[in-house]
């Protein structure tokens, strides 16, 4: 197996914060924005997600990136947490919601300690503002605790302090699309998709158009999918339509929260580009039309990552999700 802990202990510190934007941008269910703030006059910030798009209006999470060539120490944990209730303090934005310590290389013990300990950290940290983080807020200046820095220190929930080395990061199921991404890791096989006996919302637009191919065959007009199913003649062809769409949700699915979204985007542009020419050929009926197709989808060479997991009845199932999406329709 590929040490992708090594690969990221490899990377210098502005590349590590590219990762970890890459990640936290990937999160959208979570963070439906983000930044990466760099460089001087960064606040403490490295990489930002917004819990909304209220931005620092509303709640917001900091990862803070420690490329470091040893373990992150006590003294420059507790500095960067200072900057971070500083910055707050002086109303350039409020105290983030959590506080991620991305350092590939882990913690010292005392620094563990105080992350293990939560309730630890406030004391500690106003106990050695003087020596470790007055002098380190801003360039060039000095600044002593204030009544108003121990005041949002005072109501941090320091609970929200955490560590992510780099063995523990790469476990973090969500940093899956960014190890495939930056490492070309193996996202893995995508799991079967069963269709549910019910007909469901997501399919309407694409079992219409079967159950209208049915009736050019010469079937009765179906009053619904699960009567359609019942049919001693088309039901069964109506059954496997059905698998193969589902089939493909579920890889989709699968996809589009393992990797970029660049990966699944090429994979449906092959199997459109595939099949585009066959569709637009003059078929006896649409039944001719679905077997055509079904037949040129299944020897579609797929590129990239997807190569190795793109199943047959996948590859069959996205033409049912372009006929569902209007892109590829069985019936003009």
């Amino acid at each position: 197996m590929i040490n992708y802990a090594a690969q990221i202990y490899a990377l210098d510190g502005d590349d590590l914060e590219r990762l970890i934007d890459d990640w936290v941008a990937s999160m959208r269910s979570r963070y439906p924005d983000s930044d990466r703030f760099s460089g001087p006059g960064d606040m403490g910030r490295d990489v930002v997600g917004y819990h909304s798009t209220a931005r620092f209006d509303g709640p917001w999470d900091n990862y803070q990136c420690k490329q470091l060539r040893n373990s992150l120490g006590e003294p420059a944990m507790l500095r960067e947490l200072a900057k971070i209730f500083f910055h707050s303090a002086a109303g350039h934005f409020p105290p983030p919601d959590r506080f991620i310590f991305v350092a590939p290389r882990g913690a010292v013990r005392t620094a563990r300690a105080l992350i293990a300990t939560p309730s630890t950290i406030a004391p500690r940290l106003i106990e050695q503002w003087d020596n470790w983080c007055a002098a380190h807020l801003v360039e060039n200046e000095h600044h002593p605790l204030s009544p108003a820095i121990r005041q949002v220190i005072d109501a941090f929930a320091f609970e929200k302090v955490s560590l992510l080395e780099a063995g523990k990061l790469v476990r973090t199921e969500a940093m899956k699309p960014a190890l495939v991404s930056w490492f070309s890791a193996d996202p893995g096989d995508a799991p079967v998709g069963e269709a549910p006996d019910q007909m469901q919302a997501e399919e309407a637009a694409y079992v219409a158009q079967l159950l209208a191919a049915y009736k050019e065959r010469g079937a009765p007009e179906f009053a619904s999918g699960e009567e359609a199913l019942l049919h001693g003649e088309f039901g069964e062809h109506f059954r496997v339509q059905r698998d193969r769409f589902f089939d493909a949700a579920a890889f989709k699915r699968y996809y589009r929260d393992s990797t970029e979204p660049a990966v699944l985007a090429t994979f449906e542009k092959d199997i459109f580009h595939g099949v585009y020419d066959t569709h637009g050929l003059t078929h006896a009926d649409t039944m001719a039309k679905i077997a055509a197709v079904m037949i040129e989808a299944k020897n579609v060479e797929v590129s990239g990552v997807l190569q190795r997991y793109a199943r047959v009845p996948v590859k069959q199932g996205v033409c049912h999700h372009f006929a569902n999406d209007g892109k590829l329709p069985w019936l003009k």
